[in-house]
């Protein structure tokens, strides 16, 4: 897990508000988590806060929602040392994004 809570929330706007990510949004994440998924450098959370940041209307979202979920309850910080869960938010949200392209592409093919 990642102790960034820009970060912590994305997962969550993704299930919660999937129309800020097109489709090109969701190839470009995924290729930005492929080589973070297995053996994440030191700055892979900078990567992704980057990746973020590109996008002004998902940047904004993260930046509410994080500021919410602070307020609402005191997230218990993450060990920074601990490598195995900062590899599975990865993968974690690596495969939450395959999912929401594969139900974008089938929604598009069924119109």
């Amino acid at each position: 897990m990642t102790s960034d809570p820009l970060l912590q929330a994305l997962p969550v706007l993704l299930e919660t508000k999937p129309e800020l990510f097109s489709p090109n949004d969701l190839q470009d994440l995924l290729q930005t988590l492929a080589p973070l998924e297995n053996n994440p450098p030191e700055n892979a959370d900078e990567i992704l806060r980057e990746w973020c940041k590109a996008r002004r209307p998902i940047r904004d979202a993260l930046r509410n929602l994080a500021r919410d979920r602070a307020e609402v309850k005191k997230v218990k910080p993450s060990e920074p040392n601990d490598a195995k869960r900062i590899t599975n938010f990865f993968q974690e949200l690596s495969q939450q994004v395959k999912d929401k392209l594969e139900q974008q592409n089938q929604s598009q093919n069924k119109q």
